[in-house]
């Protein structure tokens, strides 16, 4: 599976429209499919999605799914659908309910399945302590997204210093509603994490003048100290990749009242 469709694994966000506020108690997995429009079917492929999507709600489909598309790289043709958030007892409900609702799997097949190829399906694990969400995600449009792949044996480094980090920033007063994230690996991989910041805008990915790296260093005291907690986390790390990825409401249920 290419890189761009292995990406699709930490959209949260994927995610994200639809995510809850943390006060609710959700699930902690989310869940996407990735796929290719049919050459030349490119109108078909959307036009269908959208019929879909409106088809499945009103079939009642407990699961709200959301359609993403990268904005970067030369795989602009991947299309992901997601849905979070929620947890393993939730998928085997959902799995009974598609059961009992053949004839949504044959719209499907109907409308989109006949213009897509190179399927991926994929479950990420969202990390909600380290995490900051709370506040209204419903505007947001653009989820940039970093994806790291942690060294083979530094796993528990990487996790002990994206945890030290982010409650630094929780705890300290980096975190607000101008500045959410999301942490997340992936099931199939657990090597793989990433962290995806939303933004309303484009133009609000340069927003922010405030340095995190100069943050740190006025809670922790010492460039010193900075740097050293800065170099656990990237010494765990193998390499990373970057994404952004666009939110089409038009092709997405929307969520229930």
């Amino acid at each position: 599976m290419s890189k761009a469709r292995n990406l699709l694994v930490f959209t949260v966000l994927t995610l994200l429209a639809s995510l809850p506020a943390l006060a609710d108690a959700p699930g902690k997995l989310a869940e996407s499919w990735s796929m290719v429009p049919k050459a030349g079917q490119r109108a078909e492929f959307f036009e269908g999605l959208k019929a879909h999507m409106a088809f499945r709600s009103e079939a009642g489909d407990p699961f709200v799914w959301e359609t993403y598309t990268p904005m970067l790289g030369d795989e602009l043709n991947t299309v992901v659908v997601r849905a979070c958030c929620f947890d393993w007892a939730d998928v085997d409900a959902y799995r009974e309910w598609s059961e009992n609702n053949a004839e949504v799997n044959a719209h499907w097949q109907e409308h989109v399945g006949q213009y897509a190829d190179d399927y991926g399906h994929y479950f990420t694990r969202l990390n909600w302590s380290d995490s900051n969400v709370g506040g209204d995600w419903s505007g947001y449009r653009y989820f940039a997204v970093t994806e790291f792949e942690t060294k083979a044996g530094m796993a528990g480094q990487f996790d002990a210093a994206r945890e030290a980090l982010s409650q630094i920033a929780i705890n300290n007063g980096w975190a607000n509603e101008e500045r959410p994230w999301v942490w997340s690996s992936s099931i199939a991989n657990p090597g793989n994490e990433s962290i995806v910041v939303p933004h309303k805008r484009l133009g609000d990915m340069d927003r922010d003048e405030q340095s995190f790296f100069n943050f740190l260093v006025k809670v922790m005291g010492s460039e010193e100290a900075a740097e050293e907690l800065l170099g656990r986390f990237g010494n765990a790390v193998a390499g990373q990749e970057f994404q952004i990825w666009e939110r089409h409401a038009d092709y997405s249920m929307k969520a229930a009242d």
